[in-house]
């Protein structure tokens, strides 16, 4: 999650995407969490995945996101879904992110700064 501004180390990356995913899974959330994901749910570069799809992506491009795990944003762009019943999650097609997990991270930055 570090795509976005300045580039964290790895242990950093890897620290705020657990932050991010278990605030979401517990739900909490901070004012500026909705607004961040209404922006990206307007955004051309959000797309819809399934968890099976992210991984797919993932495992398909292995190596390069082990090489650029604290600069996702340096890997092609995810492909672009539509919202559907198969494809349930908001990741972003720049930085890699699950964007309902990001949004809940003070620290992280859109890569196209709208918030």
């Amino acid at each position: 999650m570090s795509c976005c501004g300045k580039a964290k180390s790895v242990l950093g990356t890897a620290a705020a995407i657990v932050e991010g995913t278990v605030k979401n899974a517990v739900g909490i959330k901070y004012e500026f969490t909705d607004d961040r994901i209404r922006t990206c749910h307007k955004c051309d570069e959000q797309t819809w995945m399934s968890r099976l799809e992210y991984a797919k992506w993932l495992k398909d491009n292995g190596i390069e996101v082990l090489k650029n795990f604290d600069e996702l944003g340096k890997l092609p762009k995810l492909p672009k879904y539509i919202l559907d019943k198969k494809r349930r999650n908001l990741y972003c097609r720049i930085c890699k992110c699950f964007v309902p997990g990001k949004a809940r991270v003070e620290s992280e930055k859109c890569p196209l700064n709208k918030w």
